[in-house]
């Protein structure tokens, strides 16, 4: 429906008549589907007197009313583009009338005129959501909601499926409010169908604070909504999947969806040999507040790694999780999700999910890193091959009960079980630009991984008499044991002379933590709900005992069973944090300010053990801190919404950081934590902003992110013949800069949208090279620009164009000022040139320029393929072609303080298949029965 006719029946809405309590009703739905019809203009205009009309628009339910309507004769009119005028007289004697349903046929002539935009609502920006119409971004047949995303104005996917709205990550995703398979997002995003979508909601979710007691505190969390279609609430929907082609590329894939109004049922199954993976590993996140790294990194550091560069999450080292699709990988992985309401008003809703996945990767890797010394640059030359086998469990569970319209329960829990395997071949040399080469070796690490992690969670809220009490409760249990294998070889070279070190040793790791929360916090009116205040405790306990034993090999009796003590030692670590909060929440109609403080406590107390069991080191530190909070937030019914935040924090260091034992599974990067590390505070202010015009379909939003710390987590690093030798310390001054924005509208052209966007990000990092302060600066430019072509479902194209200008400055007199570009462009075609056939293209360009020679890829990735519809299209078959350019391949650059790492893996190239894709769309709806074309876009 166009916008304007939204304002033109508003300005018709006038009380022209006299009031009289009596109302008319109806309802309007498609003659052919029996859908109901939303945005419908409907116009009440008396016979008598031509001026006095009234005009409403349906719902989305495609219900309309009129109130306090006088008597007399008139006419009806129900308009909506694309279908027949309905006109009716209606003599109104002061009684109700009830039009009933209301059947409205399509217009085949005014049809062909119709642009895409033009018959939906694109966008509509609601206080705290901005929801997308589904049908308004047309894309191919069998494609999954990731595609439909990839449309969406302000919207980015990155490489590993991660979804960022104004540069924030989404951190939930529901389906129709209800979890689906736990909180990952990639899992719904990659697996279930775009045309089952109607629609697309980007939520900014009140906490749970909020929620319970009506009182807006203006805290919000990126949570992505996905609205099912009302009719595929009543059957099974979904697809099954299976392709093989030439170099024994093989892929199988079944996703199965049964919903309906209350319960949703998915079965999950996926087997390839082709570096496809649905998933992502969110939940963990749940385990270690947001710090994976720390729960699954060994203690004494290197091993485990999550970097996150260009787009893309590389989980990887001898961590638990290595299936970021670099090399060649085999995965297989299924799971069941279910999830169900009971009673009145939903009062008692179960998520439940079960996942499993095993993974089989062998990859190759070559690596350039350049590293600043104090009067010189190391530069590292590496090559290594990697075997890795993997598994992994997933459950999760939640549990909602409302026993009373004053009372609500929470429970949630999930549980994790690992298994890896990582068998790694490494050769590498290194030599600085003045003295020349310094060392060169191989080694051989065999790394043997496995965990159980475990997290529940009960929540309990009680609206009383006067304000509301609510009561959280979490804990959470986690072991991870780890046994590996080293031995390498390495010579170094010292004016001539060579010495050679020879190591050969075994080391088992195993860190134990727990951890315990409750939260109390009252919230009470203090006039009306415009102005509140509140008063919360929130106690939080935790224990971690990390154990490292290192020995070394004994060529007399064939066993290790020599301890290495600088390799070997045990660190308990108890810490604890209270903190007491006040606010003040004041609500207007479109604004609300939230302010409070928090008066904190924090205590770590760790006592470090030799591998003979002697005590060697003490730590007892206390921390007092007031922590200001403030959010001010700005919320038009339907057109813009501004939010300003700011928070200060405090976070101890982690177990990783503090365990001063030295980690020598990377002979070349060894690290040793520092049990004197402080506290690290942070202050950090963000600005969003959305609007969106209804009468041109315009949406434009920016934001703007800053992040100082004091005492944050930085690196000395010490060289000895090419050797990196590590210690976290802590520095001062520490900041990060993110802003942007993205503007898109569609064009007079039909179907033509387009939308452009601009990213800047500054980061001011210090370290210690040599005992020698190194500043580093890093600025990033993105602009960027996509335009879409859509003609119904016949024609879809897109282009987007991505640059990305990196410049990065250091302070140490040996390095030079690095300049580098990515470029990221691509282009797609989808075309039925023939009913029931269609041609598929996509050309994507992934460039460089700027990094070490070897690295400066300029590669086009053309993939194409044929589709031939079936059975009233619920049957595809297709002969597609990947990489038919042959070019194939992965670079990285990973810039860390003083390291620039430029990277480079094998990957997937050249191979065609055939594939054949059923489209299960077993619907009980008798519309459905009746059009069984609807269930394809």
């Amino acid at each position: 429906m166009k916008p304007y006719l939204l304002i033109l029946l508003f300005l018709l809405s006038t009380k022209v008549f006299a009031q009289e309590n009596a109302i008319i009703t109806g309802k309007t739905i498609d003659s052919k589907t029996s859908l109901p019809i939303e945005y419908v203009g409907v116009i009440l205009s008396s016979k008598i007197d031509s001026n006095k009309k009234v005009g409403v628009v349906t719902n989305k339910a495609g219900e309309f009313l009129f109130k306090d309507i006088s008597k007399g004769d008139y006419t009806l009119k129900i308009s909506a583009m694309g279908y027949n005028p309905i006109l009716k007289t209606i003599t109104f004697s002061g009684k109700n009338i009830d039009l009933g349903v209301l059947k409205m046929k399509e217009d085949a002539i005014a049809l062909k005129d119709v642009s895409v935009a033009g018959k939906y609502a694109t966008a509509t920006v609601k206080k705290d959501t901005v929801e997308f119409n589904a049908d308004a971004y047309k894309t191919q047949p069998n494609a999954a909601v990731e595609d439909l995303l990839k449309k969406l104005p302000g919207v980015t996917i990155d490489k590993d499926g991660s979804i960022l709205v104004q540069g924030q990550k989404v951190t939930r995703l529901t389906v129709d409010g209800k979890d689906f398979f736990g909180t990952d997002p990639k899992t719904a995003t990659k697996n279930l169908p775009a045309d089952v979508i109607a629609k697309v909601q980007l939520i900014d979710a009140k906490t749970l604070e909020a929620k319970a007691t009506g009182i807006d505190d203006g805290q919000r969390e990126k949570v992505l909504n996905l609205t099912i279609k009302e009719d595929k609430k009543n059957g099974w929907f979904g697809n099954a999947n299976l392709s093989g082609g030439t170099t024994d590329r093989y892929s199988g894939y079944l996703s199965a969806n049964h919903f309906t109004k209350k319960m949703q049922f998915a079965i999950l199954g996926m087997s390839n040999n082709v570096s496809n993976a649905s998933f992502q590993y969110e939940d963990l996140n749940s385990f270690t507040s947001g710090n994976i790294g720390n729960l699954f990194a060994p203690p004494g550091g290197g091993g485990f790694s999550i970097n996150v560069n260009n787009g893309r999450t590389t989980i990887g080292g001898s961590g638990v999780f290595d299936n970021s699709a670099i090399g060649e990988v085999t995965t297989h992985s299924g799971g069941l999700n279910f999830s169900n309401s009971w009673g009145a008003k939903d009062k008692l809703t179960l998520s439940s999910s079960y996942f499993t996945y095993f993974s089989k990767g062998l990859g190759n890797r070559f690596s350039n890193v350049q590293d600043i010394n104090q009067d010189d640059v190391l530069r590292t030359d590496e090559v290594s091959n990697r075997n890795s086998d993997n598994q992994a469990h997933r459950f999760n569970f939640k549990v909602e009960y409302h026993p009373d319209s004053l009372t609500d329960l929470t429970f949630r829990s999930n549980a994790i079980l690992n298994y890896t395997t990582n068998i790694n071949n490494r050769n590498f040399n290194s030599a600085f630009d003045l003295t020349g080469k310094i060392n060169e070796g191989s080694q051989l690490l065999d790394q043997r991984n496995s965990t159980p992690a475990f997290f529940g969670e009960l929540s309990a809220t009680r609206r009383l008499k006067k304000g509301s009490i609510i009561i959280g409760l979490n804990g959470s249990q986690n072991t991870f044991n780890s046994n590996w294998l080293n031995k390498s070889l390495i010579n170094n070279y010292r004016a001539g002379v060579v010495d050679v070190t020879d190591l050969n040793q075994q080391a088992e790791q195993e860190n134990k933590s727990q951890n315990y929360s409750v939260a109390v916090n009252y919230i009470r009116p203090i006039e009306d709900k415009k102005l509140s205040g509140n008063v919360a405790y929130i106690r939080n306990e935790g224990k971690v005992d990390a154990q490292q034993l290192t020995l070394s090999y004994n060529p007399l009796n064939n066993t290790y069973d020599a301890v290495v003590p600088d390799f070997s030692n045990t660190l308990e670590n108890k810490t604890w944090t209270q903190t007491a909060r006040l606010g003040l929440i004041y609500n207007r109609t479109e604004w609300t300010y939230n302010f409070g403080l928090g008066f904190q406590e924090t205590g770590l107390d760790a006592s470090t053990f030799s591998s003979a069991g002697i005590n060697t080191n003490n730590i007892d530190k206390r921390y007092y801190n007031i922590l200001p909070r403030l959010n001010i937030s700005f919320r038009n019914k339907n057109k813009h919404t501004l939010q300003l935040n700011y928070n200060a924090n405090v976070n101890l260091p982690s177990v990783n950081d503090l365990q001063p034992v030295q980690n020598n599974s990377n002979p070349l990067y060894q690290r040793i934590g520092n049990p004197e590390l402080e506290a690290r505070k942070s202050h950090r202010m963000s600005v969003n902003f959305n609007t969106f015009s209804a009468d041109n379909n315009k949406y434009w939003n920016g934001y703007f992110l800053v992040n100082y710390a004091l005492d944050d987590v930085g690196n000395s690093i010490n060289y000895v013949d090419g050797v990196q030798y590590v210690q976290p310390v802590n520095i001062d001054g520490n900041y990060y800069i993110n802003t942007g924005t993205y503007f898109g509208q569609p064009t007079k052209l039909k179907g033509l949208r387009m939308g452009y966007g601009i990213n800047l990000s500054i980061s001011h990092n210090t370290s210690f090279i040599n005992q020698e302060k190194n500043l580093t600066n890093r600025y990033n430019f993105g602009p960027n620009a996509n335009f879409s072509y859509d003609i119904d479902d016949k024609l879809n194209a897109g282009i987007y164009v991505g640059v990305q200008f990196s410049k990065v400055n250091n302070s140490q007199p040996s390095a030079l000022d690095n300049k580098y570009f990515n470029f990221s462009n691509s282009a797609s075609l989808s075309y039925e040139f023939i009913k029931n056939t269609r041609i598929n293209t996509e050309l994507n360009h992934n460039g460089a320029a700027g990094r070490a020679d070897g690295f400066n890829n300029n590669v086009f990735l053309l993939n194409a393929g044929l589709d031939q519809y079936f059975m009233q299209r619920r049957i595809t078959l297709s002969l597609k072609g990947f990489d038919i350019l042959n070019q194939n391949t992965n670079i990285d650059r990973t810039v860390n303080g003083s390291r620039i790492e430029d990277i480079r893996f094998n990957s997937i190239t050249r191979y065609f298949y055939v594939s054949l894709n059923y489209k299960i769309t077993k619907v009980g709806s008798k519309s459905e029965k009746s059009n069984p074309r609807s269930t394809v876009n």
